[in-house]
């Protein structure tokens, strides 16, 4: 039945995309074209006051080979935890959360995986593929749902805007080998892109070798008062997982699969904009316990998909935005078993410019997942600007939810059991925040406060025991970011400073019971100083960022990554050598207790446009 359902799905989403061929197949109904607003400009008016980050993905070390991993490392309040290198697997936290509760999305669509967090870094797109990564510090799941209870964070893909062509080659250390290339072509009324990647390497360790493949397609057509695109990505990872979950298991193994289709269609009314989705995704994921020996192996399937749609519409006192969200989550598993449930949810928001210094932004939302009651969510925030928009001031306040992973549900091994009868988790938060942006200095100082409840973690009383998943009760999360940028263009002697960046994260967190053992919930970053540098030294370009954190319940650690690149154009033709060296600190750390991060890792290769 499930079978089916999926089947009828993609149908309707391939049937979607084709229908603007069909319909102008024939040329005896002439219509008056209507220019078509690009698709994120629904939601751009929105979330003005929260905490947002975006991180442009120009920056020469990604394009030259690089991870998603990479990008969020250099955000303030952002902690990346990696197990495998070079972004093959990774946890991420926003403000002392844990890696359950961010939101991963591809253009404002969920992608987090509902078997567990540790797939939603399993992003099927490749670096020539994504123009700006959104990071929201705030609670959005009055956006975007479950999952969003501390933040969220957001691939934008890249829409072809012209003819061009990119290849990357990157060698390294430890066998490294990888191969990118990416063909974009943009026509009057269809555009397209191509993109693929491959990475290879035996390993920094033993039994951490990995091959990662990724395989991307984005086409756009343009007709009489639509925009329809189609996005398709897909991503295969082999690799070694020493440790990865448990330290008496060295020598375990993963495979993952991970598939991503999204059709939308944007439609310019003269009420305002109208912009509906279809999505589907699925995750396959094979585990084997020893990998010398293969006789424990668990399965696990999942599949997501659903249809979103988005209305917004000006207002004489601002805009307004109504949603509406209705999709399924399945997952067949040799060891969860199989599973499914439905969801749907309404949205209804409001961006208004009270006057030219106040804004003010409110969504809210309500959500029904199967299993659980309705789970109400909402953002409200205010934004003041003065001194001619160079001093900003904002705060803000917003309730988020998360329903629980069918691993913390049904999983059950020797040292883990799931617990079917777990409530959803909530959080209340408030933040404020003031910055100054005059170039060439910015200044940003930001507070929050997230309330808990029923937040749920894998806990034991002693270390006999094994780890229940549990609802903790309650927690509270807060702390403090402060950031400098300074754009200075100093120059002598052939050498220009270009940037210089400065930010400290402070957190901490507080339970109400202190007689257990927490696995993740409250294992967090207490500080975070990262400090980075751009330059132009005779002709070459210098980037550095040097990293130092200090963990609650783990290590203290510094370390410092450095990126060298030429480029040298001619008659259209650009070649760009590279060198990247990576922990050139050869720092012994690790981000998730025993599992040991590389140390000093060399790479270098080659990038050309053309």
């Amino acid at each position: 039945m499930h079978y089916g359902i999926r089947k009828v799905f993609i149908f309707y989403l391939t049937l979607a995309f084709s229908l603007p061929f069909i319909a102008f197949a024939d040329d005896s109904y002439t219509l008056q074209k209507i220019i078509v607003t690009p698709r994120q400009d629904i939601f751009d008016s929105f979330f003005f006051a929260p905490q947002k980050t975006t991180i442009d993905t120009s920056v020469a070390p990604f394009l030259h080979g690089g991870h998603f991993t990479s990008l969020l490392n250099g955000v303030q309040g952002l902690d990346v935890r990696s197990r495998g290198s070079y972004g093959i697997q990774s946890d991420v936290s926003l403000r002392g959360s844990t890696y359950e509760q961010v939101g991963i999305l591809i253009d404002g669509l969920r992608v987090i995986d509902p078997q567990t967090g540790h797939h939603n870094l399993n992003i099927p797109l490749t670096a020539f593929d994504v123009e700006k990564v959104e990071v929201c510090k705030e609670a959005s799941s009055s956006l975007y749902g479950t999952g969003a209870l501390a933040g969220s964070i957001n691939f934008v893909t890249k829409k072809p805007v012209k003819k061009e062509s990119h290849l990357v080659l990157t060698f390294g250390e430890h066998a490294l080998f990888g191969q990118a290339f990416s063909l974009s072509y943009p026509g009057e009324d269809l555009s397209g892109r191509f993109s693929f990647d491959h990475s290879i390497s035996s390993g920094a360790r033993p039994n951490t070798d990995f091959e990662n493949s990724i395989a991307s397609l984005y086409a756009v057509k343009e007709w009489n008062g639509f925009n329809q695109d189609l996005l398709f990505g897909y991503q295969k990872k082999d690799f070694g997982a020493d440790s990865f979950y448990s330290n008496l298991f060295p020598e375990e193994e993963e495979h993952t699969e991970t598939l991503f289709l999204r059709s939308s269609v944007d439609n310019q009314l003269s009420s305002g904009q109208l912009h509906n989705s279809g999505f589907f995704r699925k995750h396959r994921d094979k585990f084997i316990l020893r990998r010398n020996s293969p006789t424990s192996v668990n399965y696990h399937t999942t599949y997501v998909y659903g249809l979103n749609s988005r209305y917004a519409v000006a207002a004489p006192f601002g805009d307004l935005l109504f949603g509406a969200d209705i999709g399924r989550d399945e997952i067949y598993s040799t060891n969860l078993g199989k599973h499914a449930r439905l969801f749907n949810a309404g949205l209804l928001g409001i961006h208004s410019d009270i006057n030219d210094s106040l804004y003010m932004d409110a969504t809210a939302r309500l959500d029904h997942y199967q299993q659980w009651p309705e789970q109400e969510s909402y953002n409200l925030g205010l934004g003041y600007l003065t001194m001619e928009r160079r001093l900003r001031m904002k705060g803000g306040v917003s309730r988020g939810f998360r329903v629980p992973t069918f691993t913390e549900l049904y999983y059950s091994d020797a040292a883990n059991k799931g617990n079917a009868d777990l409530k959803a988790e909530k959080s209340d938060n408030f933040s404020l925040g003031i910055g100054w942006y005059d170039m060439p200095l910015e200044v940003e100082l930001d507070g929050f406060v997230r309330n808990g409840r029923n937040l749920i973690d894998w806990t034991r009383a002693t270390s006999s025991q094994v780890w229940q998943a549990t609802n903790l009760g309650k927690a509270q999360f807060k702390g403090a970011e402060l950031g400098f940028k300074l754009k200075p263009s100093l120059q002598y002697m052939g050498t220009r400073l270009e940037e210089i960046t400065v930010s400290f994260a402070f957190q901490e967190a507080r339970h109400e019971a202190v007689d257990f053992q927490s696995k993740y919930a409250l294992d967090i970053a207490k500080q975070q100083w990262l400090l980075g540098m751009r330059q132009h030294i005779c002709g070459l370009d210098l980037r550095w960022q040097l990293s130092y954190v200090e963990r609650k319940f783990g290590e203290t650690y510094f370390v410092g990554d450095a990126y060298v690149s030429k480029k040298i154009a001619r008659n259209g033709f650009t070649v760009e050598p590279f060198l990247a060296v990576e922990n050139f600190s050869n720092t012994d750390y690790s981000e998730i207790a025993g599992v040991l991060q590389p140390k000093r890792w060399i790479k270098w290769g080659l990038r050309c446009d053309w």
